[in-house]
């Protein structure tokens, strides 16, 4: 078991070492709830989304956000089209 780190799903200490990605990054298997994959997460938290979005409501250009965060355009447009369903 690694003791340092904490599943991302289940935030418990039940990780192993399960070999690793064609990047060379270590992966991981939660022996609690059985998730797989790395600890290196490429996703954007909400926070920084809710940050992206308010920025294009102030009538931020896409390509002024893409070059302020770097966030892919169709990225946000589809977090816009996510957001206006709800």
């Amino acid at each position: 078991m690694i003791k340092n780190k904490l599943c991302p799903k289940c935030q418990t200490h039940s990780l192993v070492k399960n070999g690793l990605t064609s990047g060379k990054k270590q992966k991981y298997h939660c022996t609690h709830c059985g998730c797989y994959g790395s600890l290196d997460s490429k996703r954007y938290t909400e926070e920084k989304k809710e940050e992206i979005l308010r920025a294009y409501k102030e009538r931020a250009s896409l390509r002024g956000i893409h070059r302020i965060y770097g966030v892919a355009i169709t990225t946000v447009l589809y977090w816009i089209k996510k957001k206006q369903n709800y």
